[in-house]
Order: C-alpha cells, then sequence, then structure tokens
C-alpha cells in the first residue's frame, strides 16, 4: 500500500483540492505560466467555447426563439473570458502586448 506523502510542487498541491479548484487557483494566483493561459486557456478554449455560444444562440433565433434566450446563450462564456483575462493580468510575467491582446479578444468575443 502507498502511503502519500505532502504534495511536492504547486501543482500536486493544488491537485489535492481537486482538479476544479486546481484549475481555477493556479490561474488566480498566477503561478500558470502566461503563455498556457494567454494561447490554450484564452485563445484556444475561451475561442471555441465563444464560437459554439454564437452558433448555438443563432440557431435558436433561427428556430424563432426569442432574442433574449439568444442572447443569454450568446453570453455564456462571458464569465470564463473575463476570468481569463484577468488572470492573464494578475500574472506577474505576462507581457503587455498579451495583456492588451487578451482585452480585444475579449471584446471581439462579445461583439461577434
Amino acid at each position: 500500500m502507498k502511503v502519500k506523502g505532502p504534495p511536492e510542487n504547486d501543482l500536486e498541491q493544488a491537485m489535492a483540492d481537486g482538479f476544479a479548484p486546481a484549475f481555477f487557483r493556479l490561474r488566480w494566483q498566477g503561478r500558470m505560466g502566461w503563455r498556457t493561459l494567454f494561447w490554450r486557456d484564452l485563445l484556444l478554449v475561451g475561442s471555441l467555447l465563444s464560437a459554439t455560444a454564437t452558433l448555438t444562440a443563432l440557431v435558436l433565433l433561427s428556430r424563432g426563439q426569442p432574442p433574449g434566450a439568444a442572447l443569454a446563450v450568446h453570453l455564456l462564456p462571458l464569465p470564463y473570458g473575463l476570468f481569463m483575462v484577468t488572470s492573464l493580468w494578475r500574472t506577474p510575467q505576462s507581457p503587455t502586448l498579451a495583456r492588451w491582446a487578451s482585452l480585444v479578444w475579449l471584446a471581439l468575443t462579445l461583439l461577434i
């Protein structure tokens, strides 16, 4: 039987509470690399979530659903996007260009 000792690094320590809390905690505390935050979490995952929500909202509109329901679906990924942009800004080593690009990305995902 394997006895589990104390966590050896930040990732193990964060994962001790479970994946979802660790995912958000590492980003919020600035312990996730800015490249991962910007390229994977924000641009790739965030864009896919936003595109999926927008397409779903358009389908709802085309099927005669109320515009308010379509707008609500379109805005569903907003908390994720706001969290990722804020996390990127809180990451000490993130470059200024990536920070401002994240704000442009957020604005575009709201408009498109």
